[in-house]
This record gives structure tokens, sequence and C-alpha cells, in this order.
């Protein structure tokens, strides 16, 4: 209403607070005439004080076609967990072009190949933020692209004593992505209450996804809007439940994979006739903060 009487060329505001010589005030009057009436409203300001100040540590826009900077990445291996069971150590899997990093998973002569790059050894960190804008673009049964961290230094040894932190993943055909921590305390002990989140969004298109870790949090977003956030416990008994191993103590590396699953995997089955499996990097950013 305010908004709407404010356009009418006849109004006017008492005090303007355009005016050079207005100061506010915690709680403020303000007259606003129209019409020949007076209408009086009242306004509680509130102030933020002063905002964490982000230095960018970290950053890739992927513009230059080809391999992944190799000052940054490096290929993610094959193991055996389900992530990297069908890692192709490839960047015929994993390459930049026309402005965008591409993660695929597809099969190659009978065999699946899905391709990643990841941080270790280039790049650490403890505390910041850590934005990434990504779409999948296919997403048959049986694809697992991620967008997550695992700790190149830990405060804990062991998974998942060790902390690990899913920025984004996604599987099968359900119209959310996962965003979770996994630490000894919600995988071992079971309290998983505000360990996890599986908002909804148009992942298909442009999203930014985004962590922002401090010595008291980790608080994940999706487009800017917060979607979770897992809070240090201080638990008396920390060093047994583990709750909290992302210390300052505990450095993590970024890692950015298209996976395949398998009948017995989280993914599921691979739905080949559905392949490649494709997801698209715009770019990544992390900042430290300089209250940490």
């Amino acid at each position: 209403f305010v908004a709407d009487t404010l356009c009418s060329s006849e109004a006017t505001i008492s005090p303007d607070p355009l005016s050079s010589d207005w100061e506010w005030s915690e709680n403020q009057t303000f007259v606003i005439s129209s019409g020949g009436k007076d209408t009086e409203y009242k306004v509680v300001f509130t102030a933020l004080g002063k905002q964490p100040e982000m230095k960018l540590i970290f950053s890739d826009e992927f513009d230059v076609n080809g391999i992944p900077d190799s000052e940054k990445w490096v290929l993610c291996p094959y193991g055996t967990s389900d992530w990297c069971n069908q890692m192709s150590e490839s960047y015929d899997q994993a390459y930049v072009k026309d402005g965008v990093l591409v993660l695929v998973g597809e099969k190659v002569d009978g065999i699946h190949k899905a391709g990643g790059i990841q941080t270790k050894g280039k790049f650490s960190f403890t505390f910041g933020r850590v934005e990434c804008r990504a779409r999948i673009t296919k997403y048959p049964n049986g694809a697992f692209p991620a967008i997550w961290m695992m700790p190149s230094e830990s405060y804990y040894q062991g998974w998942p004593n060790c902390g690990e932190i899913d920025i984004m993943e996604h599987i099968q055909q359900e119209p959310h992505i996962h965003q979770t921590l996994h630490t000894n305390y919600p995988y071992n002990l079971g309290y998983k209450n505000g360990s996890t989140a599986r908002p909804k969004c148009n992942f298909w298109d442009w999203t930014v996804y985004a962590v922002e870790w401090t010595s008291e949090s980790l608080t994940f977003y999706v487009n800017n809007v917060i979607s979770f956030k897992y809070d240090n416990m201080h638990l008396p008994d920390e060093v047994t439940k583990k709750q909290w191993p992302f210390t300052k103590e505990a450095a993590f590396h970024l890692i950015l994979n298209m996976g395949l699953g398998d009948s017995g995997s989280w993914a599921g089955p691979i739905d080949d006739a559905g392949l490649p499996a494709v997801m698209e990097v715009d770019w990544i950013r992390v900042s430290s903060l300089d209250n940490q």
C-alpha cells in the first residue's frame, strides 16, 4: 500500500528519507500525504551489523577448451566405492568445451566409463564458502552426478569419522537433489536429524549449489536459499561420538564427478539405453571468511 501511494505524483513523505539532512532512528515515524489525507506509519529499523567479508581463494570458470586446468585438478581415480567403481581415469569423460566442464557417464566398447576431477593434492581449505553453478542435462537411471568435498587432512581418521560434505548429489528420476553431511554421529550412531536435505529444484537447468563452512556450522544453499544447516553441537563426549570432524585442523578438497551405479548401489542399475549421462559445470568458486 505504501509503495502504491508513493507512486502517486501527488504523494509526499515526511521526513524525506532521501534528504541529505535526514538521520534515521531505530523507531521512526513517517507521514505520507496524498489527496489531502495524512497517514502516519511507524517503522522499526534493525541494523544488520557487520557481515563477514569474503575473499576469493580458488575458482575455475572453465573457459579454456580441452583438459581441465592441471594446476588445479587431477582425474578422480578408479576405486571400489559406488561413486568411483566406473571411473575411467580418462579425459574422454571429463573435459572442457564451450565454457563448461563436461562430465560424462557412458558405455564404450561394452565397458561403463564415468568422468570426474578433484583438487586433491592441488587445493584444499578450512572454513569458507563453496559455490558451484551446474546443470544435469542427461540423467538416466544409474547416473550418479555429484559436487562434494572430502578431507585431505582429517581430524578423525577413517570414513565416516573423517567427515564428508555432499553439496549436491542426484540419483534415478527423483525430482530433488540430495545435500548431506556424513560423520560418525549420524552414520554409525543414527542421529540423522539435521544431517541431510532433499530440496526440489530445476537441476536440469543452471542452478547454484553452495555450502558455507564455519567453526560453528555448515549451511547449505540452492540458488542462495538455505536448504539446511548442520551445527557444531560441542558435545561433551565429542571424542567418542565424533559429531564435528569439520575443525580448523581438517582441510577439505573439491570433487566434481559423474558416477554410474549398479544393481547394488544407491544410484541403482544403469539404464544403458539412456546413456550417456551428462553433468555440466559452468564455474566453481571458493571464498574464505574474514571472521574465521
